[in-house]
This record gives C-alpha cells, sequence and structure tokens, in this order.
C-alpha cells in the first residue's frame, strides 16, 4: 500500500500506481569506501533531485500523470487520488511530496564511468581498467558514461560479454564470428 502510515499490506480495493522520473537525471551523487574493511558499508549520497533541471522533470511528470488519470479513457478507472492528493498543486507542494516519498528505480549506473584518465568523472578506461590501479576492472552498469533511458539488464550483459572477451584477447572480429551449428 501506498497510503499514509500502511506499509506491507495488500489494499482491499483495485487500484494502480503511475509514476514518472528522470531517465537521464544531471543530479550526481556518490559511493565512497568507508574503511579499509571490505565487511564495512560504504558511504552512498545519492543527491536525488540536486538539479533544477530533475526537480522540474518530477514535477512536470505528476502534472502529466493527473492529466492523463482525467483524460476521457482513463477517467472511469480513476476514482481518486492517495498520494500526494488532489489538494498538492503547486510546483512546490508537488516538489516537496517528491522529494518525501520519491526513491531510487533500482538501476543504479554511472558511478564508475568509462573516460579518459584526465577526467575527473572517469574512473575507468575504454579496457574497463580502473585508472591508477594495477589488475583491477569494473564490469557493470556503473562504467556507462551516461544512463540510458530503459532497463539497465541488457546493457550490462552485453558490458560483461565484451569485457569477457577483452581480458580473454579476442579481437573485434574474432568475437564477432558466430559458431556453426551442424
Amino acid at each position: 500500500s501506498y497510503k499514509e502510515g500502511v506499509q506491507g499490506q495488500l489494499e482491499d480495493e483495485p487500484g494502480m500506481t503511475v509514476a514518472s522520473w528522470q531517465q537521464r537525471p544531471e543530479s550526481r551523487g556518490y559511493v565512497r569506501i568507508r574503511s579499509a574493511d571490505p565487511f564495512a558499508p560504504p558511504i552512498i549520497q545519492t543527491n536525488y533531485l540536486a538539479e533544477e533541471i530533475d526537480r522540474r522533470v518530477v514535477v512536470a511528470g505528476m502534472k502529466l500523470a493527473r492529466r492523463l488519470l482525467a483524460s476521457e479513457p482513463l477517467k472511469p478507472y480513476y476514482a481518486y487520488e492517495d498520494f500526494p492528493g488532489p489538494k498538492v498543486t503547486s510546483d512546490d507542494e508537488l516538489l516537496a511530496a517528491a522529494t518525501q516519498r520519491g526513491t531510487t528505480t533500482f538501476h543504479p549506473g554511472c558511478t564508475c564511468r568509462m573516460g579518459p584518465a584526465d577526467a575527473p568523472w572517469a574512473v575507468v578506461d575504454d579496457q574497463l581498467r580502473v585508472h591508477g590501479m594495477e589488475g583491477l576492472r569494473v564490469i557493470d552498469a556503473s562504467i556507462m558514461p551516461r544512463m540510458i533511458s530503459a532497463n539497465l539488464n541488457a546493457s550490462t550483459l552485453m558490458i560483461a560479454d565484451k569485457a569477457s572477451d577483452m581480458i580473454r584477447g579476442k579481437t573485434p572480429e574474432a568475437a564477432a564470428k558466430l559458431p556453426e551449428y551442424a
């Protein structure tokens, strides 16, 4: 349930959730090592909605959701708005609601971005090796220089496949040849 004060319970009535988010956020957070202890949790600072463009996109998305639900095709199925509620109308109020309930879409990426060693934001090179480290590579969605507008699974599998070819020394031509089956 998304009702205030209710967690982990199924609703007694049918409903739907309409949500929006910034597919390519400009806000940047960070993940930092807390200590030399490998079991110590890292420091994670998400910085959601830190950039003005991200705040504008979220508010515009909330307004669009309301317009869609009020449209003729959906109106018969839309009884009421539970959150943030119909009295929440100003941009500031909508942003406050998004800040209160907003969360990740569980597709983090770009925290160890690929790029040249002299770029302050780059962590890995084009062979996925960590700049300034010997024998360490990062092979996951965190190496993406920019977030994609889709589920990260397929792109992450592609990164892993390409990385396995690089580690094994396969050239692009050899990696592209498909096996022949009888």
